[in-house]
């Protein structure tokens, strides 16, 4: 999960003006972020009793987990893998620190910028690109100096014309509804054409557009939009809202996070059954079967119909599991080149191997390490010769060393990437899956009202999902006594 482009592929917090002479860019992000060794772990017995459950242990789950502690509830995180984060994950490439996942942070998020400060994390920020790559009427690319992202961003300001209307109030996307609903049936591609624009065009400007959503056919124009109004419908806050990282990385902040919530968590376990009886609902993960008066489900949309929900689900949430919501073919990779290239700002073509590609921070003592994003479900992250045939298209001369990569929808706790929602999901479904169904509530940025897409989305439906989760419980104890 952004993700993880400039918005969701990175940009520079600053002005506009600012960027042109400095540079400008980012890096796709995804929801949530794992530490690479957990902080905190507690133990479970078999048949054990909790007020409540929690499915995943991202930020939307651990956020669920602090938030019922702080209401004096006893809580249990189920997590399937060996590590907090869920959709991200923090790791090591040619002695560099990198993350497979979210990235960065910006005031405008401000649940996640408000937590990293109270921790007393410190941030930093990521330097600027030296030049901008774009393809050309040739059929190939070519080195542009940074001013031509003034044309991009002019076609990115065509595709959200209108925002400010339909979408006036960015944290309730369903205030005119009215004005949606023809608007939430259009994919990326029908605005395109809507458009009238050329091949070119749609290549210029397809990393910050079609690769957002795993491509022009699948992704909606109002989550395209829905994130443009986030970001205030300007240019300025849409390319920042990637720099800013917190020094640590996102696993130091969930690690923080999670040994806050006192709650005992349980690794290695994946979860797959859900039996809701009414009055209790039994867990059942490693061969375990765990009760609880209330179950916080903070998994992805994707992985929802991977669970025997016993007694069942209502339509619109087995539809979204099945239509997804993480973009499926959404992969990272780390790539060591040899020596100093400098730092690159990539735009891929619509349908290249490589959506973006932009330069780490740091460097290595090998040379410069790129991080490239992709939604091509040919581009196998872990074949060096790939890779190279990709990097040797857009920066010729650039001879790849090593690669390190993740593909998202060959992750089974995932089965997709960042958030991006498809067209008819706004108006058809989001609503119906944020409600409790029994003793379940449902967490995670694909079901946000805000920052979907980003660690600040899973933050708020966390917060959300442990108050209604608290209510539930209090009924199961009246119902009790």
């Amino acid at each position: 999960m952004k993700f993880e482009k400039r918005t969701f592929f990175g940009g520079v917090r600053t002005s506009r003006r600012a960027i042109l002479k400095a540079g400008a860019a980012g890096a796709l992000g995804a929801a949530g972020v794992a530490a690479s060794h957990p902080a905190f772990a507690g133990t479970a017995e078999a048949g054990r009793t909790y007020d409540a459950i929690v499915i995943g242990g991202g930020f939307a789950g651990v956020s669920a987990a602090r938030e019922l502690k702080a209401k004096g509830k006893r809580t249990l995180i189920l997590e399937a893998r060996d590590r907090v984060g869920g959709r991200a994950w923090s790791s090591t490439f040619s002695g560099l620190p990198i993350e497979f996942g979210a990235t960065w942070i910006h005031p405008s998020q401000t649940l996640i910028w408000n937590e990293v400060q109270r921790l007393g994390i410190s941030r930093v920020d990521d330097p600027n690109p030296d030049f901008a790559v774009f393809a050309t009427e040739t059929g190939g690319y070519a080195k542009q100096e940074l001013t031509f992202l003034d044309r991009q961003d002019d076609l990115l300001r065509r595709f959200v014309e209108g925002a400010e209307t339909y979408l006036p109030r960015a944290y309730d996307p369903f205030y005119r509804e009215d004005l949606l609903v023809d608007l939430d049936k259009l994919t990326l591609g029908d605005r395109a054409r809507q458009l009238r624009l050329s091949t070119l065009e749609t290549n210029w400007v397809s990393a910050t557009t079609g690769a957002y959503g795993g491509g022009f056919e699948r992704g909606s124009l109002t989550q395209l939009a829905h994130w443009w109004a986030l970001c205030g419908y300007n240019t300025e806050t849409f390319h920042g809202i990637n720099v800013t990282r917190p020094v640590g990385g996102m696993g130091t902040v969930i690690s923080r996070m999670l040994a806050e919530s006192g709650a005992t968590v349980v690794y290695n376990a994946p979860v797959t059954k859900v039996t809701d009886n009414g009055s209790r609902v039994q867990v059942t993960a490693g061969g375990q079967v765990y009760d609880a008066a209330a179950v916080v489900v903070a998994v992805p949309v994707n992985t929802w119909n991977s669970i025997n929900f016993a007694s069942g689900l209502p339509a619109e949430f087995s539809r979204l599991s099945t239509q997804t919501v993480g973009v499926p073919t959404a992969k990272k990779v780390f790539i060591q080149v040899q020596g100093d290239i400098g730092r690159p700002l990539v735009n891929g073509k619509s349908g290249a191997l490589l959506d973006l590609v932009l330069a780490h921070a740091d460097k290595s003592a090998q040379g410069t390490v790129l991080i490239g994003f992709s939604v091509n479900p040919k581009l196998d992250v872990t074949s060096v010769a790939q890779v190279q045939s990709a990097i040797s298209e857009v920066l010729p001369g650039t001879k790849v060393l090593s690669v390190k990569g993740h593909d998202w929808g060959k992750d089974g706790y995932a089965k997709g990437g960042w958030t991006f929602r498809r067209p008819g999901q706004l108006l058809g479904s989001l609503r119906a899956v944020r409600q409790p169904h029994g003793r379940l509530v449902f967490a995670g940025s694909d079901i946000a009202t805000g920052w979907g897409g980003y660690v600040d989305g899973a933050i708020e439906t966390g917060i959300r999902a442990a108050g209604l989760a608290a209510g539930l419980t209090t009924a199961g104890a009246s119902a009790r006594s």
